[in-house]
């Protein structure tokens, strides 16, 4: 199954200004860190970075890295990856003759490896599934014990495990934002990058982080010096 992946990025940030090209770690930016990964995993011959920053396009190139530029009113605030996607198929398949399939790698979730994306890969090519993200257990408040307020009232967000006790509640896990693959035909059927019928990628918590501030990035740094072998399969630089 040809398989688009995508590295939208853009030069525009709130939380943390032009955190896309910070360094990471070892000299490398959160951009490159990312296009690294893409080119060591089984997605390396179909990576394309998308974004309207000359900046971040030169450092995209200077990996090696298949850059399409992205219109300016695609890199705002309100611009929604699925909107970017949409405009990047129409620029580079617009026939819908070589992919079928489509990867988001967010640069602001770098503690993924390697290996989560391959097994991401394999998980999706089992044809079981419209879409696969990766996620990590929640240990939060459980959704049984939660609920939603309307106008009729409290509804239960999880009505078939409210009455159950807690230790007959099945663990329950959240999206981290690090891996999104969805089939092409579900996608230009919804719009949507994940949905249907879906597969989990589970990753440790400890790997789940995505950075928005400066206290993010920090985080993301100590793990990566703590944790070098866990990211050690990367192309030469």
């Amino acid at each position: 199954m040809p398989n688009l992946c995508v590295i939208p990025v853009r030069g525009g940030s709130k939380g943390l200004p032009r955190k896309n090209a910070a360094e990471l770690v070892d000299g490398m930016s959160l951009l490159e860190w990312t296009v690294r990964q893409a080119q060591a995993s089984c997605l390396a011959d179909t990576t394309v970075v998308s974004t309207e920053d000359d900046v971040l396009m030169q450092i995209a190139s200077a990996c090696g890295a298949r850059v399409v530029p992205r219109p300016a009113h695609l890199a705002s605030d309100e611009s929604t990856t699925g909107s970017v996607v949409e405009d990047l198929l129409d620029r580079i398949d617009a026939l819908s003759k070589y992919y079928t399939a489509i990867t988001i790698l967010q640069v602001t979730s770098p503690l993924r490896c390697v290996e989560d994306i391959n097994g991401a890969v394999e998980l999706f090519e089992t044809g079981s599934y419209d879409s696969v993200v990766s996620a990590c257990e929640y240990a939060g408040v459980h959704p049984a014990k939660l609920y939603f307020l309307t106008e009729e009232g409290a509804q239960s967000a999880a009505p078939d495990y409210e009455a159950r006790r807690r230790q007959e509640l099945p663990p329950v896990y959240r999206r981290n934002g690090a891996i999104f693959m969805v089939t092409r035909r579900y996608f230009e059927d919804t719009g949507r990058l994940w949905g249907g019928r879906t597969g989990l990628l589970q990753m440790p918590a400890s790997r789940s982080l995505d950075i928005d501030t400066m206290e993010d990035l920090e985080a993301a740094r100590r793990h990566l010096r703590a944790h070098p072998r866990n990211h050690a399969k990367m192309p030469d630089l």
